[in-house]
């Protein structure tokens, strides 16, 4: 009898098979006999279901593979490697993507490494406090991250920029500390390209306060990313005419927020006030329901554009919120008793905070007696749904602008929650040193995370899932270690297919 193996191919999957040919004597024919081996794993069959019964380890998988494809498509690692040994390399690359899948894990890397795909893929990597402080103060001196963000900026080739202006705290805060201390922000510009809306570098601008300083160094910072024409996105509402006027008559466009009850806008929005909710101001963005008004402010011998835009949602919260407070607060200082050790204004303003100014009081009886003041606080609420947004370009419009000035938030809120776990280094000396260093890793996982949110968007993906509904299926995916250097992928679901097959991904490590 002639024994073969074969292979089936059963749902995407492949198994082998044991085919053993017999002559049948009743029949006159040769017939065949099958014996299930195992899934095909490089050649060699694998009993799944008797390995599954006890795996030796499970690892978290399918969460990476966005991320190793970014790394991969963006040459990060060979980027990296031009500045940096393979074991640093390794390092670097674990905590970024320590940070992205898991903020939490930066206050102990080696523990959270160690239950992820990252040990079959940076095999031998040991994690650290000295190893993570040496890395660190290597990349926070001399110009190391400039030379890696211009790598960086050579990918994309349209010379085409926005830069958006955040800030940092560099100092970690505590809560039994109510002593002097310093703000702790770092001023920050971030490079990004337009057509592959991925950041591409970075410069701090603490040393410039000044609006018009400002835009020289992030026009010179431009020309050393590649840049050859760029737009400012600032989340900074300019309260001094001075850095407002160098913002209007900048060399590169700034698009910033304006309070509504600055006086270069005020008497436009009383003006559209009766049309703020007409239907042909209505306008969707990101699912919310906006009613946005474009205008021109004459300025001098300047005509400039913006948009009063006005939010029902906003408006309600707000209002709802003052209402629930101040009511709140009446209803606690309400007829207390006022004893001769007590100052009652002083007593006032403890409790009622930042309601304190919307609020009058008397003491009758030895007990105090508060009230609202309504025309104050109607006055105060009066804008409280009403946002306005300058641009330096007429080109640009309301969604773009909206959409730039989220993303800025977007990414402060990212970089701001990467640099607040990242305490694994010690107090020392080289703390300023180290956090340099810390915030290179953080930028370039705020590239890698673009980079993923960007080929979901491509891909039309997220007209179906969320980017966290992405993230969550893509999750299930994990990997089996079945001993003696074997390893199985759990199989996938439709929707798990679909989202790889759709962004032209696999699950190969």
């Amino acid at each position: 009898m002639k024994t073969t193996t074969r292979v089936k191919k059963i749902n995407g999957h492949e198994y082998l098979y044991e085919i053993t040919y017999y002559y049948d004597k009743e029949t006159r024919r040769t017939r065949q006999k099958s014996r299930y081996l195992g899934k095909n794993v490089d050649g060699e069959p694998v009993r799944v279901r008797e390995k599954a019964k006890n795996p030796e380890r499970v690892y978290s998988y399918g969460e990476f593979i966005p991320y190793l494809q970014a790394v991969k498509s963006l040459h990060i690692q060979e980027i990296l490697g031009a500045h940096l040994t393979d074991h640093e390399v390794r390092l670097f690359l674990t905590l970024l993507y320590a940070g992205i899948h898991h903020p939490d894990a930066l206050h102990s890397p080696a523990s959270w490494y160690d239950g992820t795909v990252l040990p079959r893929i940076f095999s031998g990597l040991k994690i650290t406090t000295q190893s993570i402080s040496r890395l660190l103060k290597k990349l926070g001196e001399g110009s190391i991250h400039l030379s890696i963000c211009r790598s960086l900026s050579q990918i994309p080739e349209s010379g085409n920029m926005r830069i958006s202006t955040i800030n940092i705290p560099m100092v970690q805060q505590t809560s039994w500390h109510t002593g002097v201390s310093h703000h702790g922000m770092e001023p920050i510009a971030l490079f990004y390209d337009n057509i592959a809306n991925i950041p591409v570098g970075y410069l701090s601008s603490a040393q410039y306060l000044i609006t018009s300083d400002l835009v020289k160094a992030i026009n010179a910072g431009m020309h050393l990313f590649s840049g050859k024409k760029g737009v400012i996105i600032s989340g900074k509402s300019f309260a001094s005419s001075m850095n407002l006027y160098g913002a209007l008559y900048s060399e590169i466009p700034v698009i910033f927020p304006l309070d509504p009850d600055h006086d270069l806008i005020k008497e436009e929005i009383k003006k559209y006030r009766a049309d703020l909710m007409h239907p042909k101001n209505l306008k969707i963005f990101r699912g919310e329901t906006l009613f946005v008004i474009p205008v021109n402010i004459s300025l001098e011998t300047v005509q400039i554009k913006g948009y009063i835009i006005y939010s029902p949602r906003k408006e309600e919260e707000i209002r709802e919120r003052f209402g629930e407070d101040i009511e709140l607060i009446v209803e606690n200082l309400n007829e207390k008793p006022i004893y001769k050790w007590v100052n009652p204004a002083e007593a006032v303003a403890d409790v009622a905070g930042i309601y304190e100014p919307f609020l009058q009081w008397r003491v009758q009886n030895n007990r105090i007696l508060v009230d609202v003041k309504r025309k104050t606080l109607g006055k105060y609420l009066k804008n409280c749904g009403i946002s306005v947004i300058i641009t330096g370009d007429p080109e640009y419009q309301w969604d773009t602008c909206l959409e730039w000035l989220e993303e800025r938030a977007e990414a402060e809120r990212f970089l701001s929650t990467y640099i607040r776990n990242f305490q694994v280094f010690p107090l020392s000396v080289d703390s300023d040193t180290m956090r340099s260093g810390a915030f290179l890793v953080a930028f370039l996982a705020h590239v890698v995370n673009r980079w993923v949110h960007e080929q979901y968007a491509k891909s039309g993906l997220l007209s179906i899932y969320t980017a966290e509904k992405i993230y969550l299926e893509l999750m299930k995916i994990r990997l089996i270690g079945l001993g003696n250097d074997r390893v199985l992928v759990t199989g996938l679901n439709s929707r798990q297919k679909e989202i790889l097959d759709t962004l032209k991904w696999n699950t190969e490590i």
